[in-house]
């Protein structure tokens, strides 16, 4: 008659491979998240407020300043807002070669597409920083606010 653990010895070694395995790509995917790059953004949210009475091209802006940890090289800068048919929002620059530990200077502004009355409203958008495809987190939250 054979010992228990002889008799299970295979079965053990299966299911120690397989828990080695499991914590093994636990660790590198815990390394991997730790080192991807984020945004630093002076302000976040940030509020954009101004008058609409001059109806299209009426305009405001914000400045802010942007850096990533780690450096990140060849980033784009993209826009969205809740209501593009009445508002567009955009970033100048528009991308950077190089977003790292220095502040880089970035103005969000937002542009009126309509008549004055039809201008006036709140909206909300975000400015996204893209490398590649692959954005990185977090995005800049904009509230418009048109008198």
């Amino acid at each position: 008659m054979q010992s228990p653990i002889r008799r299970y010895l295979p079965h053990l070694l299966v299911g120690l491979t397989i828990s080695l395995i499991m914590v093994g790509a636990y660790v590198a995917v815990g390394f991997a998240s730790s080192t991807a790059p984020k945004a630093i953004w002076s302000t976040n949210p940030v509020t954009i407020t101004f008058s609409g009475r001059a109806g299209i091209g009426s305009s405001g802006s914000a400045g802010e300043l942007v850096k990533c940890a780690p450096k990140v090289d060849n980033v784009v800068f993209h826009t969205a807002v809740s209501n593009p048919t009445k508002l567009s929002l955009s970033v100048s620059p528009n991308g950077e070669a190089t977003c790292g530990p220095a502040p880089d200077a970035v103005t969000v502004r937002a542009t009126c597409l309509v008549a004055a009355p039809n201008c006036k409203g709140t909206y909300t958008g975000t400015v996204t920083i893209f490398q590649g495809y692959s954005t990185i987190p977090p995005s800049l939250a904009v509230t418009v606010v048109v008198t």
